[in-house]
């Protein structure tokens, strides 16, 4: 005999496997799209890592000095930083790109200073001095790199350049959000920058720990490995490394030596 339709029992049991290939579906999707969002946040994580140490790249790259390592600095608020670790420095020349007009001059026309220079200082801070510029956010960690540009900064004359920079005009800007403290790095190391001035480096730019001949070309700082971590809370690290040249050929003695 011909049978229309379905029984309810045959309707039940196509009803459960349609409902067990909805449920495998559903969370295949939603697997997917929680594998497509990491994707997304990580490549962000090193988009952020890779853009901000071409910030840092491009400023050291222009520099006229850079800091040696265990140099204490005073910034313009009072707070104190040494570098090497995790923080850089470095002077720029007046007249480049980062390092023009701004802030009143405290020197006069007759001042030994009166050679001008910006101080660039890279250091680790706390994000929630910077909340209000970069948010709350739940998956961002606690620290950030964080960019001083200081202007009117002085190279007195037969001296090293200050590392008191108390009072100065200055802007403060976040380079880069969530980062690792273990996982960022300034490494020193000595090239020659002078030899292509072909002058002797002046004895007092040589750092307190460097015994070399100062007439010997390899006294002066020009080249820095940075390494730089970011992780975003729940995420893998991203790490990225870079290594700074200086391209600018920096004074073999201070100005008003005459070199």
């Amino acid at each position: 005999m011909k049978r229309n339709g379905f029984t309810l029992i045959e309707l039940m049991i196509s009803m459960a496997v349609f409902g067990v290939i909805l449920i495998l579906t559903t969370s295949m999707i939603v697997k997917n799209q929680e594998i497509a969002n990491r994707q997304i946040v990580a490549q962000q994580a090193r988009e952020d890592a890779r853009l901000a140490l071409l910030r840092v790249s491009e400023l050291f790259s222009g520099a006229a000095y850079i800091y040696p390592g265990n140099q204490t600095l005073t910034l313009p608020d009072g707070t104190s930083v040494t570098t090497g670790g995790q923080t850089l420095a470095m002077l720029l020349p007046w007249g480049s790109p980062y390092c023009n007009e701004g802030g009143s001059n405290p020197y006069d026309s007759t001042s030994s200073n009166r050679d001008r220079y910006c101080a660039v200082v890279y250091t680790l801070g706390n994000r929630s001095d910077y909340v209000g510029v970069l948010g709350e956010n739940p998956k961002a960690g606690n620290r950030v790199l964080v960019e001083h540009l200081i202007k009117w900064v002085s190279w007195p004359v037969n001296s090293l350049p200050t590392r008191d920079f108390s009072g100065l005009t200055s802007s403060v800007g976040v380079v880069a959000d969530a980062v690792v403290p273990a996982q960022t790095a300034v490494v020193y190391t000595a090239n020659s920058l002078s030899q292509t001035s072909r002058k002797p480096i002046d004895p007092l730019l040589l750092s307190a720990s460097d015994t070399r001949d100062p007439t010997n070309a390899l006294a002066l700082i020009d080249n820095v490995v940075v390494s730089l971590g970011i992780r975003y809370r729940g995420q893998p690290l991203q790490q990225e490394r870079r290594n700074l040249f200086a391209r600018a050929i920096p004074r073999s003695a201070p100005p008003g030596t005459g070199n």
